[in-house]
C-alpha cells in the first residue's frame, strides 16, 4: 500500500501502484514540465530517450520510451 497524501493506493505487488495513483502523482509534474521552454522540454525528452535505450528490461524499456509523450514533453 502506498500513501499518496490523503489518498491510499492498493498495489498488486510490492513495487507497483495503480494507474490512477500514478496519474494523481504525475498530473502536477506534467503541468510544470509543459511550462518549460520548448528547448528544455526537448533536452529532457532526449535524456529520457537515452536512458530508455540503455534499459535492458523490455517492460521498463517500453515505459521509459513512452515517458516523454506521457509527460507532455513532445507537444
Amino acid at each position: 500500500m502506498f500513501d499518496l497524501g490523503s489518498k491510499t493506493a492498493m498495489a498488486s505487488s510490492d513495487d507497483a501502484i495503480t494507474p490512477e495513483a500514478t496519474m494523481q502523482v504525475l498530473e502536477p509534474v506534467i503541468a510544470l514540465l509543459q511550462d518549460l521552454p520548448e528547448q528544455d522540454r526537448r533536452a529532457l525528452a532526449e535524456l529520457i530517450n537515452h536512458c530508455a535505450q540503455e534499459e535492458t528490461d523490455p517492460e521498463r524499456h517500453l515505459t521509459a520510451w513512452e515517458t516523454p509523450e506521457t509527460l507532455g514533453l513532445l507537444l
